[in-house]
């Protein structure tokens, strides 16, 4: 919102400054002072909102199949606030497997034992 303000209080003055015409004026004042109400809005948002841990543990990614690229695709989830918590999900028989802490270094899923992933990427 912010930005929005910025711009339309830019393009508003722009428009008044090339051409002092009834037309650009009428045209260039609402832009402003909506720009203007834009910017106040914006600056007066709560901009950090706060997570419980709670829901942070309690999320689960959505079991869902995904067809094979040459290989068996699948999704890695990793909580970036404490508890550290990593998701896998094989794309082939949508197993889910949780672990403590990041990514493991290799991962065969324990369903339909396709091999995902046997280093960890860099």
């Amino acid at each position: 919102m912010v930005i929005a303000g910025w711009i339309c209080i830019a393009i508003g003055s722009g428009i008044s400054l090339a051409d002092a015409s009834l037309f650009s004026l009428s045209l260039a004042a609402p832009l402003s002072i909506g720009g203007i109400i834009l910017l106040l809005a914006g600056l007066s948002m709560d901009g950090d909102p706060t997570l419980d841990s709670q829901a942070i543990s309690s999320w689960a990614p959505q079991k869902i199949a995904m067809p094979d690229a040459g290989r068996p695709m699948f999704r890695v989830d990793t909580t970036l606030e404490e508890p550290i918590r990593t998701s896998v999900l094989c794309g082939r028989c949508t197993n889910l497997e949780w672990f403590e802490g990041p990514k493991p270094k290799a991962y065969r899923c324990p369903e339909c034992r396709a091999i995902l992933w046997e280093t960890e990427e860099e």
